[in-house]
């Protein structure tokens, strides 16, 4: 399993390729619910997500082979286009097997950093198998979006760095697709703060990790929906559901009317862009599903900002409406 060395290492092996995105106290959300807020802004990263960490780390550790190889993923978005740009950046071949009906905005990058796209089936277990399979045809490296050591000890350096810039946190709340980046953070959290609280967020649509804690095994969503492409994680990755049942302290869900309220919250009062899976966390305190207490010292992992073009429209106009309506 994973341990806080492989964290460090990580670090270092990527700090040259992965900006150290700021986190600091958001004053609007800290009087909005009592407790006091810290943003730890991870839509700042080149790629405007978390994932480039896990991409470069696993890159890098297998650099020599892959440019032999090229590499392979399997993406609703983020994570392929992360890896993309890792790709291009150390001058790797690159595919990427993404899901039929894939935000077309990040399907636009992933090509402009020079990956070959391939569409397959509508759901994560499915272009996951598919880019598995792919792989041992072609010969190319398989990387995993979530269900690999060298990727959550990437990003697991997102924690790494929350708990170096902010002291004496009381609780971590977290968004979860595949689990990743909760087995990352968490494990940094449990290793150098182990009272600090992990919470992870999910989507109504998609309770993989909540129904999987609760059953005290791995739980497929056979229909996952959400509009948060980026918690999209039909299963927990095996490893990641190993470390969150050590590690984690409470899964709690959020719907996409309250990811809506929680990106249009963080645009008009705080001037920060987020996509709904990188919203999730600041929905869990705005709707109560997390209830924090007065004083309590919170970060928020804001994961990523990669919102499409036509939902920010779409939300822009509803913003616009209420506020125009309330004068």
């Amino acid at each position: 399993m994973i341990a806080l060395t492989d964290i460090e290492n990580a670090h270092e092996r990527i700090k040259d390729h992965v900006f150290r995105t700021p986190c600091y106290p958001s004053l609007f959300l800290s009087k909005k619910t009592g407790a006091e807020i810290f943003l730890k802004l991870e839509c700042f990263q080149p790629t405007g997500v978390f994932k480039i960490r896990g991409a470069f780390n696993i890159e890098l550790e297998n650099l020599e082979k892959i440019r032999r190889t090229g590499v392979i993923t399997a993406s609703s978005g983020n994570h392929g286009f992360s890896v993309a740009y890792a790709a291009r950046a150390l001058g790797v071949d690159c595919t990427v097997v993404v899901n039929s009906g894939a935000n077309p905005d990040k399907l636009r990058m992933i090509e402009l950093h020079g990956a070959k796209i391939v569409e397959d089936g509508p759901t994560t277990d499915s272009i996951i198998s598919k880019a598995r399979e792919l792989s041992k045809e072609r010969g190319l490296f398989f990387i995993h979006p979530f269900d690999d050591l060298s990727i959550i000890a990437g990003q697991g350096t997102c924690g790494l760095e929350i708990l170096e810039d902010v002291s004496a946190l009381d609780t971590v709340i977290v968004p979860v697709g595949g689990g990743g980046l909760i087995s990352g953070i968490s494990t940094a959290f449990r290793a150098i703060s182990p009272h600090c609280k992990v919470i992870g967020v999910e989507a109504t649509g998609v309770p993989s990790l909540y129904e999987s804690m609760k059953k005290k095994k791995l739980v497929t969503i056979e229909h996952p929906a959400t509009i948060a492409d980026g918690l999209v994680g039909q299963t927990i990755g095996k490893m990641n559901f190993e470390i969150c049942e050590r590690n984690v302290d409470d899964v709690v869900l959020v719907s996409d009317d309250q990811m809506r309220e929680a990106v249009k919250s963080l645009l008009l009062d705080a001037h920060i862009l987020a996509e709904p899976s990188g919203a999730a966390p600041v929905a869990a305190l705005l709707s109560g599903a997390y209830k924090p207490r007065v004083g309590e010292r919170i970060a928020l992992v804001i994961s990523g900002g990669n919102i499409a073009y036509t939902l920010l429209h779409d939300l822009l106009d509803e913003a616009f409406s209420s506020r125009v309506r309330k004068f």
